[in-house]
């Protein structure tokens, strides 16, 4: 009876070092693979407008000289 216990306590040890190394390698693994990145839709479109209101003076002061050089 003394055997069968030893080896049933020591088939638990290597099943539970077995699990921790598995963690371990679960944690370093997701550590280093890049974190997915959703796309921060709000920063896009502040983005887009904030290009669209610095180009828009340059594209109406070129349309402004057009008109006024088509008209001299």
């Amino acid at each position: 009876m003394a055997e069968n216990w030893y080896e049933l306590e020591q088939r638990i040890r290597d099943r539970l070092t077995e699990a921790r190394a598995a963690a371990r390698i679960r944690t370093l693994t997701q550590k280093l693979a890049p974190a997915t990145r959703r796309p921060n839709f709000v920063g896009i479109t502040i983005s887009r407008v904030a290009n669209w209101v610095r180009i828009l003076p340059l594209a109406l002061s070129r349309s402004l000289a057009k008109v006024r050089a088509a008209t001299k």
